[in-house]
């Protein structure tokens, strides 16, 4: 009689897991993972808990769908739940299939995309709308360099969708979807963006409207290096440029001494060009202002910002400090402005910051959830003190434009 029990058992245990759907697999898996990082351990309680709680047994009573991409915006709204814009989540792609341009050519013309997202609706109607949106508002006609438009409208409340309205390249049709978006507060969004070639999805936790551009829409790999913008060839005057040198000392103009970190890592190269700039710095005799300059900064480890710290709070008794800051001042970078922000005789001079800084990840790993089509980054580690700028980023004490050289701008202020 025993046995028999013990067989019904396990036949009832198989007969449940088989009636696990693939989609249900994937929202446990995905679940599982999230639970095990500082952010949602820190965030998810109380009405939280009870409100994510809820999302997740919604979705587990979704239908099931072959569709990728139907169950990839499903799966970000747990996601979404978590204020942590170090997470990452996208879908897997074999980029042997797309070494070559013969390659990508042969899976277009073998329908290899079939099941992209697309719409059927009127898009000259959908244009001429879009194209009366006011320059402030996201909705509107953005490009993608010269390879096709996307236009950005309000699917509901506090949702966007970007649809293709025209195109000049054959990887990308009119109609295909490109983006959706969700509002949240501060007026940052976070995104899902289909890569243009691959197809493949990937989840931005953090995403938002500026100088008529979506800030962090860069898509990797591609040949195109721009970001989705409404006007092409703006000047670019709160970025650092693509050539320019990481670690830089330099003398500018009379009485002012310009320092450039673009990275605290501390590995290999940039370990070492930070240590040469910093010896640099220690020799130098400090000018009347100093202009550190933290634009672009990928952030990296806080031992490798602390020496720098430790020199501004040292000259600082003699020297005006401005730091610069930009929306891709991002991690460490933030949180060297925010601790520096703090020094009496220091202004933060600029843009806000990303706002992702709360969080970080000591050992980088990528994990696939259950059925490895979609991957998932997990956080590991917290920073004390910075959740409240997770988001919102580091404000600056001064504000400065697009429209001109941000050193003449400074320049122009304190003379």
């Amino acid at each position: 009689m025993r046995i028999f029990s013990l067989l019904i058992l396990l036949f009832l245990h198989h007969l449940s897991f088989a009636q696990t759907t693939r989609f249900q697999q994937e929202v446990n898996s995905l679940d599982s993972l999230l639970r095990k990082t500082k952010s949602f351990k820190q965030q998810i309680k109380g009405d939280r808990k009870q409100h994510y709680q809820q999302k997740k047994a919604e979705l587990l009573v979704s239908p099931d769908t072959t569709l990728a991409w139907q169950r990839f915006l499903l799966l970000t709204k747990l996601l979404d739940l978590v204020k942590d814009n170090h997470l990452g989540f996208y879908q897997r792609v074999n980029y042997q299939l797309f070494k070559t341009r013969e390659q990508i050519d042969s899976l277009f013309a073998a329908d290899y995309f079939r099941d992209v997202p697309s719409v059927t609706w009127n898009l000259d109607s959908l244009k001429e709308e879009l194209a009366r949106k006011s320059k402030e508002d996201i909705e509107g006609i953005f490009h993608y360099g010269s390879d096709f438009n996307l236009g950005i409208l309000k699917t509901g409340e506090q949702q966007y969708m970007g649809v293709v309205l025209e195109s000049s390249t054959p990887y990308v049709k009119p109609g295909h979807i490109m983006a959706w978006l969700s509002e949240k507060e501060n007026n940052r969004f976070s995104a899902i963006y289909l890569h243009p070639v691959t197809k493949h999805f990937n989840y931005y936790a953090t995403e938002r409207y500026a100088n008529q551009q979506l800030m962090y829409s860069k898509l990797y790999p591609s040949n195109y290096t721009g970001i989705y913008t409404k006007e092409l060839n703006l000047p670019d005057y709160c970025n650092l440029p693509d050539t320019a040198s990481p670690f830089l000392l330099s003398k500018p103009m009379p009485s002012v001494q310009y320092v450039r970190v673009s990275s605290f890592s501390n590995n290999g190269k940039r370990r070492q060009q930070s240590d040469s700039l910093y010896q640099l710095l220690t020799r130098s005799e400090p000018q009347p202002t100093i202009v550190f300059d933290l634009r672009n900064n990928t952030g990296g480890a806080a031992s490798m910002a602390k020496p720098y710290i430790k020199w501004i709070r040292q000259i600082r008794k003699k020297s005006r400090v401005i730091v610069l800051i930009n929306a891709y001042t991002i991690s460490q970078g933030e949180i060297t402005a925010q601790r520096l922000s703090r020094l009496k005789g220091v202004v933060l001079a600029g843009q806000s910051t990303k706002g992702m800084l709360a969080y970080g990840s000591n050992y980088g790993r990528h994990i696939p959830i259950a059925g490895g089509e979609f991957v998932f980054y997990p956080t590991d580690m917290r920073t004390p003190g910075m959740f409240k700028f997770e988001d919102i980023g580091i404000q600056p004490d001064i504000e400065l434009s697009n429209q001109e050289d941000w050193l003449k701008q400074v320049n122009k202020i304190w003379r």
